[in-house]
């Protein structure tokens, strides 16, 4: 499709998914539904459009040791997904609850896969890539200062950053450096109103874009999605649908926005694609698609 390659950097993880009627309180006793295990992480179910549209990429992660680690190495290797590196320090998990609404909580146990080191690119010809995905999870951890320094010496300049709710406890240096990059950011509407203390999403798109400097998207679930780029905003609305899982959901719509993107697509084009394919993820259990659900979607 003519698009160069794009750098992801984040974990692959494993998502433990329990459907529950309520959140437990202290001390509490429910019971749940059958629990449901699958490959997950938000580089991970980025990574995944861009196989399933047939993109070339590089998931930078590490797969570790123990059950989990073994568990993610059985299925990369089913999917015929090739290991980047591996490591006898023990992998993690990623506990999912998923309310009855939709609504998703996590308990996570970090385990080497958010672990990152600027020298495993030492060798690699970094022209080969023309944009790169960052996680704000990774950059939590004692070696995110290892990503924003290898994002600076790259040369990557199309760098997509989807902090997530840790926009708001990212350590301010690493984020001012990573902001004088000019990433595009991905955000919830909870997320940028938290982040800047706006209720009005419009205006909040606006002040983060002036730390950024380039695009904002901001996705609001049944309304939609837009994107701000400094002087007019571009709304797309999205279809109504039965949400039953939220896990991954913006994990999928940025992962189809910037594979759009990627393949020449205009912005309101791209978002167009990156709400359809969202809208289809949370209508079942997982966090990603099947490859014959985005050759529908097609």
């Amino acid at each position: 499709m003519g698009a160069d390659k794009t750098l992801i950097i984040g974990s692959c993880t494993v998502d433990i998914v329990i459907p529950t009627p309520r959140l437990p309180g202290s001390a509490d006793s429910i019971n749940s539904g059958v629990h449901h295990y699958a490959l997950g992480g938000c580089a991970y179910n980025v990574s995944q459009m861009f196989r399933l549209l047939g993109l070339p990429y590089l998931h930078s992660v590490t797969i570790g040791s123990g059950i989990y680690g073994d568990f993610v190495k059985k299925e990369l290797e089913s999917k015929g997904i090739p290991i980047f590196r591996t490591s006898s320090s023990p992998h993690g998990a990623c506990i999912c609850l998923v309310e009855e609404s939709g609504e998703r909580s996590f308990i996570a146990y970090h385990g080497i896969e958010y672990k990152f080191d600027r020298s495993w690119f030492s060798a690699m010809d970094m022209g080969e890539f023309s944009s790169a995905y960052v996680c704000g999870l990774e950059l939590e951890e004692d070696t995110g200062e290892e990503i924003v320094a290898f994002l600076e010496e790259s040369g990557i300049r199309n760098i997509y950053f989807a902090p997530g709710p840790r926009l708001l406890t990212i350590r301010r240096n690493l984020l001012d450096r990573l902001m004088a990059l000019k990433p595009i950011i991905h955000l919830n509407d909870k997320e940028v109103t938290s982040y800047t203390g706006l209720d009005d999403i419009d205006k909040a798109a606006m002040a983060l874009y002036e730390e950024n400097r380039n695009d904002v998207i901001v996705t609001m679930a049944e309304e939609g999605a837009m994107l701000f780029d400094g002087s007019s905003f571009i709304k797309v609305p999205v279809e109504k649908c039965e949400v039953v899982d939220s896990v991954g959901a913006g994990d999928c719509h940025l992962g189809t926005y910037a594979s759009f993107r990627a393949m020449g697509t205009d912005k309101r084009k791209a978002l167009e694609k990156a709400n359809l394919f969202a809208s289809r993820v949370v209508q079942h259990v997982g966090s990603t698609l099947e490859r014959e659900e985005v050759e529908k979607l097609l």
